[in-house]
């Protein structure tokens, strides 16, 4: 099931991880949880200081990651309801929604630069991706992020990442 929802492309010191998923909501409604900060807060591993609909410069807090400094983000690009487009620290985030009948076919290509990073955060993606998905089915979510991870699953998901792409140094 990973190998099928996440790869990792790139060499030297440019990266993307690219992680898919089917998600049984229309677009509108998961555009809402990607762009809307408290939404947002429900799943995802930051806290924007403002609603992702608009281009330009927002603070990105850690969730449960008090001893991490806010992040300067950046809104790059936007088309609601199908594509954001955000710089987190180095990183970019682009976020791809497609119509897919009742279903959105969700696309997240995180592009940076440490290859030593892939796996923590492909593992770290998998769980927010969990949480998106409980989060739009009405569920009350653990927020599955920070300090929280190895509560649900992230080291087994971090050795299998790591088991997928080899060790690299």
């Amino acid at each position: 099931m990973i190998k099928q929802n996440c790869k990792l492309n790139g060499q030297g010191d440019e990266w993307e991880l690219i992680l898919t998923r089917k998600l049984d909501h229309p677009c509108e409604d998961v555009w809402n949880a990607l762009t809307q900060t408290d939404e947002l807060a429900k799943w995802g591993p930051f806290k924007p200081s403002r609603n992702l609909t608009e281009v330009g410069a927002v603070q990105l807090s850690h969730m449960n990651n008090p001893q991490e400094d806010a992040r300067q983000g950046f809104v790059l690009a936007l088309s609601p309801p199908n594509l954001l487009i955000f710089q987190w620290g180095d990183d970019i985030l682009r976020w791809e929604l497609q119509e897919a009948g009742q279903s959105t076919l969700l696309t997240l290509r995180h592009k940076f630069s440490d290859r030593r990073m892939a796996p923590s955060y492909a593992a770290g993606w998998h769980l927010c991706l969990r949480g998106l998905t409980g989060t739009l089915a009405g569920m009350n979510m653990p927020l599955m992020v920070g300090s929280e991870v190895v509560k649900y699953g992230y080291r087994e998901l971090y050795a299998e990442y790591e088991a997928i792409w080899g060790h690299s140094n």
